[in-house]
């Protein structure tokens, strides 16, 4: 408006010389020169008109530029906020008072933003200013707020400095509250997390269910045979043979729950996988269904593998039988190959869960059919032990499957589809780093073999100890006994001179074997040490060398197998 005023004064002077020159030059030259003044003050005025009109429409948009910006602010829902450089704020929006339950700008206007401050933050604006005073602006960042009622607001943010004639006069944030998305992400994570626990406990339950079912069966057995052996004691040695059998099958049912576990107890070998497949076709052709056709196509160039027969033996039956059952009485074909197959470093080839399988040369078994497929529920729970989609308690199944394979370092991938069928690929290494047992006694079948010496036995289990000591008395050793390995660690300070060798228990109070094994070993580094668990020898073997131990015999165990075991050690030292 100044610049306005200020050529309107212009043009007054003007017209005013131009009238003066009229009146005191009446002569034809002043009137020339005043028409020539005249006309130059026509166009300057014209000059002047369109000046001012360009000012007008320049402060016009100016005004409605700001009003516009002033309304995106005030209407977006980001928050804004404006500080000076001792971070005083100079402005904020109703977002930013809505997100942090101020009621009017002139609450916090003027005020230090460290009202807003979250000490504890691993993200705040303070830490920020530095990179901002130097000129730098941050597009993306995250900080954490204090609200007015004391409770903490999550933004995410960007923010750059504002800068007048040049210099650094403040900065500007825009901030966008995400406190509500991660309440729900973190109940979301929560619920999650009570989903996978509830899936835990029905499958606990499921298993429990089954091995009670299980081992009542075994239990009644036995102490059906105990009961009717007490009855008529001149014929007890007849039920002797039914709760052996009832027992071994106890045992069998165990080293499966550890299979399914991926811990069971392996006797490796050199297996030829041709072989072993062929021979478990052969024998399953005679039992299945006339209606369902099994068509073997097994390559004759799988290199041997190592791994323990019986239960690859158990892999391939479980594959077949589950097969045929998914065939029913219909007519149907399972197809089983047998090739050696290398994945190469790169191509990312994934397990049922996908997980990455590694890069190596492997034995490859698929077994496919042409049955009624899975739904996707069950190929979520396929795995899970006992589950069946036919009948209870029909045993561990595809998760005993699944442990044997991950103890050989193997893989499993599963492709099925409900009415077209199921296959499954199994990948077991050629090459396998599994921990041999080679070296845990050969079998001895002499039945006259007699120790000597004394034997420190620990176990808490009095029954099992029991038996333990009359068996171990019975190839002619002397015992000492103990029920932890405090009680054996003492005993062995005060007796040394006598111990021979030491049997003992993994699974015990106060002190367990582990400790006692590492305790006996630093006092006595050549001390033989037989180890005896329910784990199964490849948990043992994972915690202590299988170099340092003299010998392992698994639970439960007959007289000629610890017998066997003994005679390694003491024939052997």
């Amino acid at each position: 408006m100044a610049e306005t005023t200020e050529n309107s004064t212009t043009a007054a002077k003007l017209r005013r010389k131009a009238e003066e020159q009229v009146a005191s030059q009446p002569t034809p030259t002043g009137e020339l020169d005043a028409k020539r003044l005249l006309h130059e003050l026509q166009v300057h005025q014209a000059e002047l008109v369109m000046q001012n009109e360009e000012l007008r429409r320049i402060i016009e948009e100016k005004s409605e530029h700001e009003a516009h910006l002033s309304n995106i602010i005030n209407n977006t829902p980001a928050g804004y906020f404006r500080i000076d450089l001792e971070g005083r704020f100079l402005d904020v929006n109703d977002a930013w008072l809505r997100m942090h339950g101020y009621d009017s700008k002139d609450e916090v206007v003027g005020r230090h933003f460290n009202i807003v401050q979250v000490d504890s933050s691993s993200y705040t604006a303070r830490a920020h200013m530095a990179e901002l005073q130097k000129g730098k602006a941050i597009p993306y960042g995250e900080f954490e707020s204090r609200r007015k009622d004391g409770s903490v607001g999550h933004h995410i943010f960007s923010a750059h400095p504002v800068v007048h004639f040049g210099a650094i006069a403040g900065f500007e944030w825009f901030i966008i509250d995400i406190s509500e998305r991660l309440d729900h992400e973190n109940e979301k994570l929560l619920l999650q997390q009570q989903l996978q626990q509830a899936q835990k406990m029905e499958s606990l339950g499921v298993l429990a269910g089954g091995i009670a079912h299980d081992f009542n069966n075994l239990l009644a057995i036995i102490v059906g045979h105990c009961s009717l052996a007490g009855m008529n004691t001149d014929r007890a040695s007849e039920h002797i043979p039914p709760i052996e059998l009832a027992a071994n099958r106890a045992a069998a049912l165990c080293r499966q729950m550890l299979a399914y576990a991926g811990k069971a107890t392996f006797t490796l070998s050199q297996i030829n996988m041709v072989e072993l497949v062929n021979e478990m076709v052969l024998m399953l052709k005679a039992t299945t269904n006339k209606n369902v056709a099994i068509k073997p196509d097994l390559s004759t160039d799988v290199p041997t593998i190592s791994g323990d027969a019986s239960q690859l033996r158990q892999i391939v039956m479980n594959l077949i039988i589950n097969a045929s059952e998914a065939i029913g009485e219909a007519q149907g074909v399972i197809q089983i190959s047998l090739t050696k197959k290398a994945i190469e470093e790169g191509q990312a080839a994934k397990d049922h869960i996908g997980n990455i399988i590694p890069p190596g040369c492997y034995a490859c078994l698929e077994v496919a059919d042409t049955g009624c497929g899975m739904d996707d529920e069950t190929k979520r729970r396929i795995f899970e032990p006992f589950y069946t989609t036919k009948f209870t308690g029909r045993g561990l199944g595809m998760s005993a499957v699944l442990g044997i394979i991950s103890a050989h370092k193997g893989a499993l991938q599963l492709t099925s589809q409900s009415g077209q069928g199921t296959t499954f690929t199994i990948y077991l290494p050629i090459e396998s780093n599994i921990p041999t047992g080679d070296e845990a006694s050969e079998q001895i079948a002499s039945t006259l073999w007699q120790g000597s010496g004394r034997v420190l036995l620990v176990e808490d289990e009095d029954q099992v100890k029991l038996v333990a000591k009359a068996m171990l008395e019975a190839l002619g050793f002397k015992v000492y006994d103990a029920s932890n390995g405090r009680e054996a660690l003492d005993l062995y300070q005060n007796n040394s001179a006598d111990i021979n060798l030491v049997l003992t228990d993994i699974g015990m109070p106060i002190m367990d074997g582990y400790t006692l094994f590492r305790e006996l070993k630093a006092l006595s580094p050549e001390l033989p040490i037989i180890i005896s668990s329910g784990f199964g020898d490849t948990v043992v073997t994972t915690r202590i060398p299988v170099a340092q131990i003299a010998g392992l015999v698994s639970k439960p165990y007959r007289f000629d197998q610890l017998r066997d075991v003994l005679k390694g050690v003491v024939d052997g030292s």
